[in-house]
């Protein structure tokens, strides 16, 4: 008998082994990556842009391995045009099969009601609810903005973007649940990650930009654009998602006085170099104009990064780990 349970010791501690596990929300309008202040078309065919586009994700629920549960509900982040991958955890994983997330901040934190909530002066610098620029913080009554989108629309269908608008958007109810059949890139034997598409003109469907003028609330205008991410398909699986580990041999790095090189060879899609900190934030990006080349970042501290190689449809082509000393 005790030799049957050694035996399955072994055989489960060899087919469950911590990883990383990393999510990336790239930002989309009609299937390009999106940018701050550039034009784009809605779906109703009028010109759009963005000068500030942020929301909160909450309650991970990882579904693994043939049903397993892992349940994050104390984790939260803040999703940003430039900073839109993170670090969910650590976990005994071999493949994923669901992911589920809710968008907006939880009731227990979101206003003084909430079972857990606390004053915003409370929370470190970092915290993604601390003080934010642009805030996503309406006061102790109101709570926070669980999505805050804005900038300009097209009001005379002339292909130029004039209207200002803004949809700041609250409600200890307005809270959306999404859940994705998800399938990873194992970027390592110690590594997962996930690649989901947030497509911004579905987001705004049916929304009149160019006469909503500003709008901060929980009703309305706002809470149809809350229920958009349920009822259309905001967050859909990218198509960089693959099985099977990346191929390391194109990336060459090395450091010196605390710079870090990278030298790509045989890139022919590559468009961007991308550092990733150990928290899941962006460090530093640069673009690649070449097959080939070696760049270099400066000014980053000492601690574990994740190098990435992106083609031009913001899809992953490359990474690989380093270590600043």
């Amino acid at each position: 008998m005790r030799l049957i349970l050694t035996f399955c010791y072994f055989l489960t501690t060899a087919t469950f082994a911590q990883k990383a596990v990393f999510l990336h929300f790239n930002p989309k309008v009609n299937g390009i990556d999106f940018q701050l202040n550039t034009n784009y078309t809605a779906l109703d065919g009028k010109a759009f842009k963005l000068d500030h586009f942020d929301y909160y994700l909450s309650e991970f629920l990882i579904t693994h391995d043939a049903g397993q549960e892992i349940n994050l509900d104390q984790k939260i982040v803040l999703i940003e045009p430039e900073n839109h991958t993170f670090l969910l955890g650590y976990y005994d994983i071999n493949t994923i099969e669901q992911l589920g997330f809710s968008v907006g901040v939880p009731k227990k934190w979101n206003t003084q009601s909430g079972a857990e909530s606390q004053d915003i002066s409370t929370y470190p610098e970092t915290h993604p609810l601390s003080f934010q620029s642009p805030s996503m913080y309406w006061g102790w009554q109101a709570g926070y903005m669980h999505m805050i989108i804005g900038g300009f629309s097209d009001s005379h269908s002339d292909g130029d973007p004039d209207a200002y608008f803004e949809l700041h958007n609250l409600g200890a109810n307005n809270q959306q649940l999404v859940e994705l059949n998800v399938t990873q890139t194992n970027t390592s034997a110690n590594q997962i990650d996930i690649y989901i598409n947030c497509n911004i003109e579905q987001w705004i469907k049916n929304i009149p930009l160019a006469s909503v003028a500003v709008s901060h609330g929980e009703v309305g205008i706002n809470k149809t654009i809350l229920d958009n991410v349920q009822i259309e398909p905001v967050f859909t699986l990218a198509n960089s998602a693959s099985f099977g580990e990346i191929d390391f041999s194109k990336i060459i790095t090395w450091t010196e006085n605390q710079i870090l090189f990278v030298k790509w060879e045989n890139m022919n899609e590559g468009s961007k170099c991308k550092i990733i900190d150990q928290q899941g934030r962006l460090a530093q990006t640069q673009f690649m104009l070449n097959t080939e080349g070696t760049i270099n970042f400066k000014n980053l501290s000492s601690g574990f990064y994740l190098v990435q190689l992106e083609n031009k449809n913001g899809d992953l082509m490359q990474t690989k780990k380093i270590i600043i000393h």
